[in-house]
């Protein structure tokens, strides 16, 4: 492993950034996070045993590649861009890197493999479809220590009748249980970005909120809900053809005249299983 440049030093990083000719692209969400307290926070909350393999998406650099690698007995890294797939080679030599964009890469065949475990600092414009995307998975992961947008955070880990509460809150929250666990200001990457962001966690429930042959209906009714957020569910799930509106409701426990936002996951499941 090369220890020419430090991955927490913000001198380093644009000197080594500088050496590749690489330029940040906004589109990638590449901004390296620099700071060793908050990569030691991800890698701590991963809470990875050494017989444990880790999939990290996104590792850019490296700086959170490093912590991960000492702790678990394999590590996979996705990476899309060329020149840090080609940086990441030099720097470290016991890993499996995948050259691709995360969404093209069959997840649960990774998973399916002995994967437990995600550490990522997300790129955060594709950020909340992953996490979907995992957590819909056969196979999913025990655990995932993810950075994301604050705002995304506050999404994913909102609970009903928060204004935050939405389509991810609960198509995760079927999966996972979510907390967010530290949030972080923008000096803390290079180059800044405009928004703070925040460590989540994500903790694999158990048992599934809702059964494999009722979720794609639950999926389907939860995201043409949130759509019109603002309507009673009564009125939505008339527009829809479901009849007798309001003996459906009753018997999964809502109101006509509730909100989308204010109708809990367990609900949801109930309307969903007596919809399928």
């Amino acid at each position: 492993m090369s220890e020419e440049f430090r991955l927490t030093s913000p001198r380093d990083v644009r000197a080594l950034l500088e050496k590749l000719g690489h330029r940040p692209n906004k589109g990638l969400g590449q901004n390296y996070l620099i700071d060793a307290n908050i990569l030691d926070i991800i890698a701590d909350t991963a809470d990875i045993q050494p017989l444990e393999n880790v999939l990290e998406i996104g590792p850019g650099l490296g700086a959170l590649t490093e912590r991960l690698i000492p702790r678990a007995a394999a590590v996979t890294c996705i990476e899309k861009d060329p020149t840090m797939a080609d940086y990441l080679k030099t720097r470290f030599t016991d890993f499996t890197l995948i050259e691709s964009d995360a969404l093209d890469v069959d997840l649960d065949q990774l998973f399916a493999d002995g994967i437990t475990k995600v550490a990522a600092n997300l790129p955060y414009s594709v950020a909340s479809r992953l996490m979907v995307d995992i957590a819909e998975c056969g196979h999913r992961p025990e655990r995932m220590s993810l950075t994301i947008q604050k705002e995304v955070a506050d999404r994913l880990c909102a609970p009903a009748g928060d204004k935050h509460y939405g389509v991810l809150s609960v198509l995760t929250g079927v999966f996972y249980e979510n907390t967010l666990v530290k949030k972080i200001s923008p000096t803390c990457f290079l180059p800044p970005p405009k928004v703070w962001s925040a460590v989540v966690k994500m903790q694999r429930r158990d048992v599934p909120m809702v059964g494999s042959e009722v979720y794609p209906t639950f999926k389907k009714l939860v995201k043409h809900c949130f759509s019109q957020r603002r309507k009673q569910v009564g009125t939505i799930l008339k527009k829809m053809g479901v009849s007798p509106v309001d003996d459906i409701l009753f018997d999964a426990g809502i109101e006509h005249t509730e909100r989308p936002e204010k109708i809990e996951i367990e609900r949801w499941a109930e309307l969903a299983r007596i919809l399928t």
